[in-house]
């Protein structure tokens, strides 16, 4: 039975090629002019934070498994491997500038520890608890066509109430918040269970599906928020190489489109959010940006906003060097606290301004920016508050963290709901720049969200068979009582 499993996956060699190109291409010419030995780490952080794909490549269940653990490697993978090899002319702050080749690898050492940590302890965490059971690996039923279509229209009337509360008009102004726009995404994860998962509607309908998700995802705001457009993104190329099948037609413009986006989305959002021009107009303004600049230029400049090895590198070389104060402790987790109870239930609950009164403190914002929020990544955030034993002891509680999800909410069943759940949990870890409380406040507003409608559909299941039994049984009686007269 093992001998049939093929655990080939589609496209995987094309893209690999491409990206061992890229790769060799920075190593052998090094046009950033780093050390060797931060090249090599850069490499050593690349290949351990592949370990999770290679890991469900060999899954007999894989298509059952959202690669949530393989995007949390994918992301330190971008934001700390590849980003190794760049050098910035110019740092986001006065602060980052300057840092110390020493500082730099140390970053990159105590970035290759917390993934070899964090892996290690899924790994063993998934062999210790593996089920016994059999993965069933498809669905025993027919697709529900009315499922389908319900959640079509659920969809369009949910979109349309977000179109309307962007224009202002009353009451729908008022249906705002972060449950609601969770509830917004599952509807849509739910949807793309049948046009994606189960390839139900043909091409109209898939292109229909993902506008409805940008457009509900806060795309209708302004065209320079590139979240939206991002996060859509991934889930499709996830949910594509969950099912088999690694999208080259889609990676490609996505990568392309992000290099190109980053420099010009300042001039973007100057013209269309502030100074009223159209679309087109603001892309074509924005576009005149890249005609002064070189390739080297536009790589240092579009990987600036993904660097977070120059983050944990500043924080190396200036947190807790002259004073152990300069370490946070439980300050900067203080919000885990009350980030798991919903505003809706607590009216006064307090805003967290720590970060961004933080960082315009220290310098990593401009003296006097209130404004600009500022989210740590799970990585510096351990480092800011605890230093080295922070990174350690964190690394293990976040390998224990992804066991769990993958265990109770990326290994899905195949049906709708349970898909929708698990990519709903992992929406939030797509921006793991956001800091751990935030991330983990979306996720469990989710769990509690599932919780509430398992809960619910059992109850009604449960009445609906108290019916039938009742039903039943005054049938019976009545058939005895005509029998005996």
């Amino acid at each position: 039975m093992n001998s049939n499993f093929d655990n080939s996956v589609q496209g995987e060699k094309m893209v690999g090629f491409l990206f061992c190109l890229g790769i060799g291409l920075l190593v052998i010419f090094n046009p950033f002019d780093k050390t060797p030995v931060s090249i090599l780490l850069s490499l050593l952080i690349i290949a351990v934070s592949l370990i999770p794909y290679f890991v469900w490549r060999n899954r007999k269940d894989r298509n059952l498994v959202v690669l949530g653990v393989f995007y949390y490697g994918f992301f330190h993978m971008v934001g700390y491997g590849l980003t190794g090899f760049i050098s910035h002319s110019l740092a986001p702050s006065s602060i980052q500038e300057n840092i110390s080749d020493a500082s730099e690898i140390l970053a990159k050492i105590l970035v290759v520890s917390h993934l070899l940590i964090v892996f290690f302890v899924w790994y063993v965490l998934q062999r210790l608890f593996n089920s016994s059971k059999p993965s069933n690996t498809t669905s025993d039923k027919k697709p529900s066509l009315t499922a389908y279509y319900t959640i079509l229209l659920l969809c369009i009337l949910l979109t349309l109430i977000e179109y309307f509360r962007i224009l202002g008009i009353p009451p729908f102004d008022m249906i705002t918040g972060i449950v609601i726009g969770i509830i917004r995404f599952l509807a849509y994860m739910y949807l793309f269970y049948f046009v994606f998962y189960l390839n139900i509607g043909g091409w109209f309908i898939k292109i229909l599906s993902v506008i409805g998700c940008l457009m509900s995802q806060g795309a209708l705001i302004t065209i320079s928020q590139i979240g939206p457009y991002a996060g859509v993104g991934l889930i499709l190329i996830l949910l594509s190489l969950q099912k088999g099948w690694l999208p080259v037609r889609l990676v490609l413009p996505i990568f392309f489109a992000f290099i190109i986006l980053q420099p010009i989305k300042g001039a973007i959002r100057g013209s269309f959010d502030v100074g009223g021009y159209g679309i087109v107009e603001s892309l074509s303004y924005g576009l005149k940006e890249l005609e002064d600049l070189d390739n080297r230029l536009l790589i240092d400049i579009a990987t600036k906003r993904v660097d977070y090895t120059l983050l944990l590198s500043s924080f190396v070389q200036h947190i807790g060097v002259r004073d152990e104060t300069d370490y946070l402790g439980w300050k900067g987790y203080n919000n885990l606290k009350y980030v798991l109870i919903p505003r809706i239930f607590w009216e006064d609950k307090p805003d967290d301004f720590f970060s961004n009164e933080w960082a315009v403190q220290e310098g990593y914002l401009n003296r006097g920016d209130y404004v600009t929020s500022y989210n740590l990544p799970w990585l510096p955030q351990m480092y800011l508050s605890f230093g080295t034993v922070g990174i350690i002891i964190g690394s293990f509680i976040v390998g224990l963290i992804l066991f769990l999800f993958e265990r109770y909410y990326w290994t899905i069943k195949p049906d709708a709901w349970s898909f929708a759940v698990g990519y709903s949990v992992l929406r939030p870890m797509l921006t793991l720049e956001g800091d751990f409380a935030m991330v983990l406040g979306i996720v469990i507003k989710v769990i509690m969200i599932d919780i509430i409608v398992r809960v619910v559909r059992r109850l009604l299941l449960t009445l609906g068979q108290d019916a039938s039994n009742s039903d039943s049984s005054d049938r019976s009686n009545y058939s005895l009582a005509s029998g005996e007269s």
